[in-house]
């Protein structure tokens, strides 16, 4: 009389939800076709179809869209592909945090390990009921920049707070997020976040940006000081309806559509900071990106070369214009590139640690074309890898760290420190 459950996935391309109420509902969904294929008399039989069909309408997952009292503050994006261990290892890290104010999203951007990636999803819905969980997967590869955008479509929270599917979430950081985005029309709220080792969870090095929890002003000033310090996703919370309405394919292969949202959102909107250490970066796994179309002609999964990076300074600095042109603001690119080369130490360390001194002195210049090269600092740094090496500048950066607690504020804004509740 019963038939066995089918999976929970759809057609490719085709979203669930699951949470008690969908159990429920496809239990009695069950019950009604068997009793439909019973052969007893009439009003037995009709009256426990009838039944059933009001428990389906009285257990369907309510419609968020339009419905202000149902919707979740936050909803937790998660970007997936091709690490199915990882993502659960961040499910059940996220099992705890989640309650009535957040949902899991989870958009699979059609990679090789799709049905492993759904097959821990699938068990994550079973174990946690109670999760609201939402999951897609793309009919094709969308690339880095396209499945940020469809996360953002695929939501239903207030806001939404961005993960890498191969990082973590920090106990408590839900709430402070929670409480951050209750300040007055906050759009974008930043973090600090720690980088750990990946198989020994050895810290390798914390970023903080700014003494303690801060409130930013909307306009030209928060913005330069959020764009280069969102280039890490994990934690970085947008407002989700100014998000679709900023909505553009323009910088699909960029591997930085965060920075045109958190670009545009702060020109009209209030940024936030956080001072803890919201994420953690597990470093040392291998990336994917150029495995989408659009990514395919910049990058090459699985390295990391001189070409790679000066195509992620292009993208960055593509996007500033952009933000420039759009807002009608010529000097709202020049203090982005401002900031970008007073901070440009980790834009050359990355190859300082993989180039012979030669090659490393030709990527300096071509930097320093791109605009890099107006700031002292960017000189001081180029010559520091250049001479004294990688491992004497990452030393001499965790001192500072030690002593100050942050990295440093050359200029521009710092916001307006205020104390959390939490």
């Amino acid at each position: 009389m019963f038939r066995k459950p089918g999976p929970i996935f759809p057609r490719r391309g085709h979203c669930w939800v699951t949470n008690h109420a969908q159990i429920l509902a496809r239990g009695c969904s069950d019950l009604q076709s068997g009793w439909s294929a019973m052969s007893c008399e009439g009003n037995c039989r009709d009256n426990a179809a009838k039944l059933c069909g009001h428990l389906i309408e009285a257990t369907r997952f309510p419609s968020w869209e339009g419905d202000t009292a149902m919707n979740p503050i936050l909803s937790l994006c998660i970007p997936a592909y091709n690490r199915p261990e990882e993502l659960r290892q961040l499910l059940d890290n996220l099992a705890g945090e989640t309650g009535n104010v957040t949902e899991i999203v989870i958009s699979e951007d059609c990679s090789p390990r799709r049905d492993e990636i759904e097959a821990a999803v699938d068990a994550f819905g079973r174990s946690h009921p109670k999760v609201t969980l939402r999951y897609s997967s793309n009919a094709k590869t969308l690339g880095y920049d396209g499945n940020l955008r469809r996360l953002v479509e695929l939501s239903h929270g207030d806001y939404c707070v961005f993960m890498g599917d191969d990082d973590l979430l920090q106990p408590g950081a839900l709430k402070l997020i929670e409480e951050a985005v209750r300040h007055p029309n906050v759009g974008v709220v930043l973090r600090g976040w720690r980088a750990i080792d990946k198989t020994t969870s050895t810290v390798l090095h914390q970023h903080r940006y700014f003494s303690g929890d801060r409130f930013f002003a909307a306009g030209p000033e928060t913005v330069a000081a959020f764009f280069r310090r969102s280039v890490f996703i994990s934690g970085l919370t947008v407002r989700r309806d100014a998000a679709l309405a900023a909505a553009t394919s323009e910088y699909d292969g960029t591997l930085l559509y965060q920075l045109h949202l958190v670009g545009t959102l702060l020109m009209s909107m209030n940024g936030f900071y956080l001072s803890s250490e919201i994420a953690l970066n597990r470093q040392g796994g291998e990336h994917f990106f150029g495995s989408s179309d659009v990514e395919r002609s910049r990058f090459e999964p699985g390295k990391l070369t001189p070409a790679h990076s000066l195509h992620f300074i292009e993208g960055l600095f593509r996007i500033a214009r952009g933000l420039a042109k759009t807002q009608r603001n010529e000097m709202l690119y020049q203090r982005i590139l401002v900031e970008v080369s007073r901070s440009s130490l980790p834009l050359l360390a990355i190859q300082a640690k993989r180039l012979r001194k030669s090659e490393f002195a030709g990527y300096g210049r071509d930097l320093a074309s791109m605009g890099l090269g107006r700031s002292t600092l960017f000189w001081a740094y180029y010559s520091g890898l250049l001479l004294a090496g990688p491992h004497v500048c990452e030393a001499a950066v965790r001192a500072y760290l030690r002593i100050f607690g942050r990295t440093p504020v050359f200029a521009g804004a710092e916001g307006r420190s205020v104390h959390l509740a939490g």
